[in-house]
């Protein structure tokens, strides 16, 4: 049994919370919250034990895995005190400010034998590894380009997950921009190396010291796949990835949760008789199937899998406590972590 325990009680632990209730082999016994408010909700569950900072957790109770969901500026310090008592960690995102951080984070896991895991949850979205598995197997032929479209209709001045969002680089898309980072880098590789990456950036607030808004991030990967981030505010909620191949076009949309596919020579530029007329028929069908395979989906994984098709953190807790006991290689591949805080960081230095 993997004796478990959150620290950081805000809006993410409920899924780690869930998650870990949900993953065999896996029980909470201790939480942690410098604000004893937040303790109140665990009070009365039998075998959970109450504190208010991680070093009395780890003085009074026996776990073997800490999830770590308190702000950024505290996951570098708070890891290291549970991997310098041979505790593993599951952190949330973004895993460490800085490139010092990431390089003494994970050199102390390794050397101490435990490991060091960061979430990159919204990866597991059923329709973005449905889109992923689909390139991997060649069905569209070589891939070519993956473009991220990353939009928020927020103004990320005004906090959502507390005020502690003000102090990052960028206020609410610090703690967010991560994810169409790793998004892209899950769907198209990583960059040949940190030449082959540009930065560049639209004002679409009139606030130019709002960090990460405009973003525009592109690279080219060791195959010439070429990615495309982008991340915008004040505009219409969009959350879309894009994979271009040899013989086909494949869009995963994360707000309706669906993949609609296009053969080669879909467009206006078609050699086929009537070719928008064909394209319209093609986007109906594609809808009608896409909405069939979400209530397929739907039914069929709640069945199997027990967990929600919007909850992306289940996925990732189970996938580490199998590779905690031994079992796979975890959520989220070392190289991606990596990539994912050297893109960060050369945002946060643009």
């Amino acid at each position: 049994m993997l004796r478990t325990a959150i620290v950081g009680l805000g809006e993410v632990a409920r899924w780690h919370d869930a998650a870990i209730e949900g993953t065999a082999g896996t029980e909470l016994v201790a939480i942690a919250d410098v604000d004893e408010s937040r303790l109140d909700r665990f009070a009365t569950r039998a075998g959970v034990s109450t504190h208010t900072d991680l070093d009395a957790l780890l003085r009074a109770a026996d776990v073997d895995w800490v999830h770590i969901c308190t702000p950024l500026q505290t996951h570098h310090d708070l890891a290291m005190d549970c991997i310098d008592r041979g505790i593993h960690v599951l952190v949330e995102k973004p895993f460490v400010r800085t490139r010092d951080e990431f390089d003494a984070l994970t050199e102390a896991a390794d050397r101490e034998g435990v490991r060091a895991t960061v979430v990159h949850n919204q990866a597991y979205y059923r329709p973005f590894r449905e889109a992923c598995r689909r390139i991997e197997c060649g069905e569209f032929g070589e891939l070519h380009g993956v473009s991220v479209h990353w939009a928020e209709d927020i103004d990320p001045r005004r906090p959502d997950r507390g005020d502690w969002v003000l102090d990052l680089p960028g206020g609410e898309f610090g703690e967010g921009i991560v994810h169409p980072i790793y998004i892209g880098l899950r769907a198209a590789g990583y960059p040949a190396d940190e030449s082959a990456v540009g930065v560049k950036r639209i004002d679409t607030m009139g606030d130019q010291s709002i960090e990460f808004d405009g973003i525009a991030l592109s690279y080219v990967t060791d195959d010439d796949v070429a990615c495309t981030i982008q991340h915008h505010s004040g505009v219409p909620d969009r959350r879309r990835v894009e994979f271009v191949a040899e013989n086909g076009h494949v869009a995963v949309d994360i707000g309706t949760q669906s993949v609609r596919t296009h053969r080669a020579g879909y467009g206006p530029n078609t050699p086929f008789d009537y070719p928008m007329v064909r394209g319209a028929l093609r986007a109906v069908r594609n809808g009608v199937r896409a909405t069939a395979r979400a209530v397929e989906e739907t039914v069929r994984q709640r069945l199997v899998t027990s967990y929600d098709p919007h909850d992306t953190h289940t996925p990732v807790v189970r996938r580490e406590a199998a590779a905690i006991r031994g079992g796979g290689d975890g959520p989220t591949p070392r190289a991606e972590a990596d990539w994912t805080n050297r893109l960060f960081t050369m945002l946060c230095n643009a």
